[in-house]
């Protein structure tokens, strides 16, 4: 995608933002429809249970795939794209759980796809350095 053309999609997402619940909605959708696969980084294997938190509602989820930048969470809870989520993520590759926070980006019948919040090029490396540590972890058991 080319740098005009991504700033383009951005100014309608921020405009989508000032729309009314169901407008906002439809939109995110089409623009999502517009980007196809905008993957930055490779995903692996993730199952995990985790906690979701989105203002003052909590819920559980079960996260399929994890990349630097983003997740996919199985949940029956009802989200809509463009809503905020806080959510903790633990790897066997990591002592300690990660406290990340995204916006959902992608919504189907058995989930959504949450892209994390902008991070620096030196946080998404280390992200995406757990991840592989963890998929290869997991690989030679």
């Amino acid at each position: 995608m080319d740098v005009s053309y991504k700033s383009i999609i951005e100014k309608i997402s921020a405009l989508a933002d000032q729309l009314p619940d169901g407008q906002r909605s439809a939109l995110h959708e089409l623009i999502t429809s517009w980007q196809g696969d905008v993957r930055k980084a490779s995903r692996e294997s993730y199952s995990e249970v985790l906690t979701l938190s989105s203002g003052s509602a909590s819920c559980y989820g079960q996260a399929r795939d994890v990349s630097a930048t983003g997740l996919f969470i199985e949940t029956e809870s009802q989200f809509e794209i463009g809503d905020r989520v806080k959510m903790m993520l633990t790897f066997i590759s990591a002592p300690n759980p990660l406290r990340l926070s995204g916006t959902v980006v992608r919504k189907q019948a058995n989930g959504i796809g949450v892209q994390f919040d902008e991070r620096s090029q030196s946080q998404i490396n280390e992200l995406d350095s757990i991840i592989a540590k963890h998929a290869l972890i997991l690989r030679s058991r």
